[in-house]
């Protein structure tokens, strides 16, 4: 065996691990509130349309189908915004109630959701957020 063998050997496990760290990606966290992300944008995309009936399945009560209707009538294009890029970026749990930042990306302005229930199956209680108020 020359000298080289070790450094060959080196140089291969090295690139492997490489792209194991590539593709594997150890450290890249998924954020806890992200399962918020789509509820939130279906609830936006709904007011835009005028949908009460499914506000009404998101929602725990008239309030929250209130504001959203409202929000979408007097800021249609920024409702707009907001239905297609809000991100849920971090929040409270208090037992079975979580209060949700959302704003979508390089925005100044958030928007606070309350959700009551497990993240997958939660509905809607409170929405309100300074810049779209109605």
């Amino acid at each position: 065996m020359n000298g080289r063998a070790p450094l060959y050997l080196t140089a291969i496990a090295a690139a492997i691990m490489a792209a194991a760290v590539l593709i594997l990606q150890p450290y890249s966290v998924r954020s806890p509130w992200d399962a918020y992300s789509a509820p939130v944008r279906r609830y936006l995309r709904a007011a835009l349309a005028g949908d009460t009936a499914a506000l009404a399945r998101q929602s725990v009560d008239n309030r929250s189908v209130a504001w959203a209707l409202a929000a979408a009538r007097h800021q249609p294009d920024s409702m707009a915004l907001w239905a297609r890029k809000a991100v849920a970026w971090a929040g409270i749990r208090h037992a079975d109630t979580a209060d949700v930042f959302v704003a979508p990306p390089a925005s100044d302005c958030n928007m606070v959701i309350r959700f009551v229930g497990p993240a997958r199956h939660s509905r809607i209680e409170q929405a309100t957020a300074k810049c779209l108020a109605p």
